[in-house]
C-alpha cells in the first residue's frame, strides 16, 4: 500500500469536501447528556442512533483515450465528501466544574474517534487517485473495466478499514460518561453505483 503522505505530495489530487455539523442535546448530568434527545442523534446506515457519526462517500470518473496501440485514462477525477456530526451541549447554569470537565473529556474522545474515520476516508480518496491515474491498457474497453474494478476494490478496502475503527470502552470509563453504542461505523458509498 502506498504511503499516504507521499500520495498527497505527488500527482493529481482528489477533491475533498469536509464539513462538521452539530445536533443539540439537553441534559443536566454527564451520564444523561449524550442520550438526552434520541430523535436528534445521527443514525447510521442500519438506523441505530449514535453519539456522533462520520459519513463519507467517494465518487470517481474518468475518460479513456486511444494512444498509439493502447489506451490511457484521462480526466481522472476523485471526489470525497465527508460529513462529521457531533453533539453540542449548552450546559445548564447549575453545571458543576467537574461536569464541564467530564463533558469536555467526552467530547475530545468523540472528536478523536470521528477524526479516525475522516483520516481513513481521505487516505482512501488519495489511494484511489494514485491507482487510477497511471493505468494503461491494450484496449479502452478493457482499461475502463480494469479502472472500475480497481476503484471498487480500493473503496472496499477503505470500507473494511473504516469498520475497524472502534470507540473503546476505555474512553467512556476515563471520562465517566456513558455513551450510546460501542461501535460507530461510518458509511462509505461509491459512485457510479445508483440505488
Amino acid at each position: 500500500m502506498a504511503d499516504s503522505a507521499a500520495l498527497a505530495r505527488t500527482g493529481p489530487r482528489a477533491a475533498i469536501a469536509a464539513r462538521e455539523q452539530y445536533y443539540d442535546i439537553d441534559g443536566s448530568s454527564a451520564a444523561r447528556a449524550p442520550q438526552s434527545d434520541q430523535a436528534a442523534r445521527p443514525r447510521d446506515e442500519s438506523g441505530k442512533s449514535q453519539d456522533a457519526l462520520t459519513v463519507w462517500s467517494i465518487e470517481w470518473s474518468f475518460a479513456t483515450a486511444q494512444q498509439g496501440d493502447g489506451c490511457v485514462l484521462r480526466d481522472v477525477k476523485v471526489t470525497l465528501d465527508v460529513a462529521v456530526t457531533l453533539p453540542r451541549w449548552k450546559p445548564p447554569a447549575t453545571a458543576t466544574a467537574q461536569l464541564l470537565k467530564t463533558w469536555q473529556a467526552y467530547l475530545k474522545a468523540v472528536r478523536l474517534h470521528e477524526a479516525g474515520h475522516r483520516v481513513i476516508a481521505e487516505r482512501n480518496a488519495r489511494e484511489l487517485m494514485a491507482a487510477l491515474t497511471p493505468l494503461r491498457g491494450a484496449s479502452c474497453e478493457k482499461l475502463s473495466d480494469e479502472a472500475t474494478r480497481t476503484a471498487e476494490r480500493i473503496v472496499a478496502d477503505g470500507r473494511a478499514r473504516n469498520r475497524g475503527v472502534r470507540c473503546t470502552d476505555e474512553a467512556r470509563r476515563d471520562t465517566g460518561v456513558e455513551a450510546g453504542t460501542r461501535e460507530r461505523p461510518g458509511k462509505i458509498s461509491e459512485a457510479p453505483e445508483r440505488p
